[in-house]
């Protein structure tokens, strides 16, 4: 996640390069196992196991490089003092669609800092905005490590927003 900030204006975007990334490798090399049989004078000695085999692997490259880049999402909140506005766009990778939500900056209620775990229990955290009526916007769309972190971010957004300090206890998903 990076925050850039003016007097009047603060951007936080949060970016999942490394899934798009990795997701977008495990697609070509899927493809290229796939097309094995299209290029490879080896494939007619082939077993029906051995075929089958390549066949899965190639599949679950496929399958597991798209996820990779379909589930994660970019976000982009952009808190404007000067029009009193904030925007969120979020985008995926594929397909390429992005939704923005619009409201009062006056909405802004709380920025929190929401703790979950990894697979290995390990601690991540992610900010989220509370809104008027109850409304949440969640700032980053996957969760990171680093509590410093985390807190310094939120720091930085409440003093924007011209909102009370962190509490000390962290809000669990």
């Amino acid at each position: 996640m990076r925050i850039s900030e003016t007097t009047s204006r603060l951007v936080v975007r949060d970016t999942p390069h490394g899934m798009w990334s990795l997701g977008l490798v495990f697609v070509m090399t899927g493809a290229i196992v796939l097309s094995a049989p299209l290029w490879s004078g080896d494939w007619r000695m082939f077993g029906p196991w051995q075929r089958l085999a390549l066949i899965v692997i190639g599949l679950a490259h496929l399958a597991g490089g798209f996820l990779s880049t379909v589930r994660p999402r970019a976000t982009q909140t952009e808190l404007d003092q000067a029009t009193g506005t904030v925007i969120q766009k979020v985008r995926r990778f594929w397909p390429l669609t992005e939704d923005t939500a619009r409201f009062p900056l006056g909405d802004a209620r709380a920025v929190e800092i929401v703790r979950s775990s990894d697979s290995d229990n390990d601690p991540m955290f992610q900010l989220r905005l509370w809104l008027a009526e109850s409304r949440a916007l969640w700032l980053q769309a996957q969760p990171v490590y680093g509590e410093a972190r985390a807190r310094h971010e939120a720091t930085r957004l409440r003093r924007f927003l011209g909102l009370a300090p962190l509490e000390v206890d962290l809000g669990r998903r």
